[in-house]
């Protein structure tokens, strides 16, 4: 069985078709990207499955649970967690606090009792440990008690991967995590996730434009234009097939 299998998914605003009948699999443990040109539907499909958007038509399971019958808050108990094209923190909040807030929706405390600071103490202690290992496991530990705010970019989007690391995922789906990064950063940030694949046996979904980052580290890649798959398969495959070369990366079949 599939880790994520996603179904017919079907997306319409008003008279747009965001996404058409779109269709494909990950296996656990696998590292799949997920490409194609600006408006292919990449982040409608981020956000179908992390229940930000309700498809029109279609199914999405994920081990072995049906998604679209959860209410989004309780998608982060499913093991799914996410990051986002644009960052996502509070500069207010230091480095740790940051990562923190990825943790607290599986914490046992309910919101009157987190309000109140009340019995929570074991907990937060536990989770603060946990969020502080994260930031170690990215070597970002010595930032931990800085606010966020005037940090580099580049850091910025790894405390993103260390927030989304700490809520304890089953699969992660990277939206655009090198963008905006350097050559160096985005060669870092591949090692990274290959690293924290093998480690927590994760199950990976970028979108990501670094085409040498996505043929690097992708086991398998989707391939997207106008809301519709054209191409599935090892990046060897797909870096060679016409309709991806025509759509997307552009210039002569390697």
């Amino acid at each position: 069985m599939a880790m994520l299998d996603v179904r017919d998914i079907t997306v319409r605003f008003g008279g747009i078709l965001a996404l058409d009948g779109l269709t494909f699999t990950i296996d656990e443990g696998q590292i799949c990207g997920l490409i194609g040109p600006n408006g292919a539907g990449k982040t409608t499909l981020f956000n179908v499955v992390s229940r930000i958007y309700d498809p029109t038509e279609g199914s999405v399971t994920f081990d072995g649970k049906d998604l679209l019958a959860l209410a989004p808050h309780d998608i982060s108990a499913q093991g799914v967690y996410r990051t986002f094209q644009n960052l996502a923190l509070w500069p207010g909040l230091t480095v740790l606090e940051n990562v923190m807030v990825g943790g607290h929706a599986n914490t046992k405390s309910g919101f009157v009792k987190s309000m109140l600071k009340f019995g929570t103490k074991a907990e937060e202690k536990d989770l603060e440990e946990r969020s502080y290992a994260a930031l170690h496991e990215l070597d970002l530990h010595q930032h931990a008690f800085h606010p966020a705010a005037g940090l580099p970019f580049g850091t910025l989007k790894r405390i993103e991967l260390a927030r989304a690391l700490v809520g304890d995922p089953k699969i992660l789906m990277l939206d655009e995590p090198a963008s905006g990064l350097t050559h160096a950063e985005v060669d870092d940030l591949a090692g990274d996730i290959k690293a924290l694949r093998d480690k927590y046996n994760l199950t990976v979904l970028l979108v990501e434009h670094h085409m040498r980052m996505v043929m690097a580290i992708s086991e398998k890649i989707v391939v997207m234009n106008f809301g519709k798959k054209i191409a599935e398969g090892d990046p060897g495959i797909v870096r060679n097939n016409p309709d991806v070369i025509a759509a997307y990366l552009g210039g002569q079949a390697a």
